[in-house]
């Protein structure tokens, strides 16, 4: 099977919230989780979310700038599933920096997939490390505008 290393290829706007409405990392965790599966039943959600947050356990997915990608590796997903929004008023998920996370990226990979699942997350990283693409994400007033700029990063 070949894996696309396109986020506008793997996140769509139904997948994206321009806010997020979560006031809380726990809460914010877990709307991520709902946006990335859609329709899955609580359970799956559940046990995705644990992976989420047993990850998040080891060490802070905030990695600084405003970012933030929370990620699991699951076989509760049979592919990968990708969430994104901006965020607003999560006070208790904060970055090395000492900043709060501003835009956040959900990335859930099958456990077998730690390839694709590292190159995503470089991915993610090599997009938000450009000033000029971080501003106009943190800007972004609806979903189909995020991704406008995640398509316009990409292309250039």
């Amino acid at each position: 099977m070949e894996f696309s290393l396109f986020l506008s290829e793997l996140l769509s706007t139904d997948r994206v919230r321009v806010p997020l409405g979560s006031h809380s990392k726990a809460e914010l965790l877990r709307e991520l989780v709902r946006l990335a599966v859609g329709d899955a039943d609580d359970n799956t959600v559940g046990g995705i979310l644990e992976a989420v947050e047993s990850r998040e356990a080891q060490v802070s997915t905030a990695l600084g700038g405003g970012l933030a990608v929370p990620h699991g590796r699951t076989d509760l997903v049979s592919e990968v599933h990708l969430a994104a929004g901006t965020v607003r008023d999560v006070r208790d998920y904060v970055g090395l920096d000492g900043k709060p996370v501003h835009v956040a990226f959900l990335v859930l990979t099958p456990m077998a997939a730690s390839n694709q699942h590292v190159k995503l997350l470089s991915r993610i990283a090599h997009i938000m490390h450009n000033p000029a693409s971080r501003e106009a994400l943190l800007a972004s007033t609806s979903a189909a505008e995020f991704m406008g700029v995640i398509h316009g990063a990409e292309a250039a």
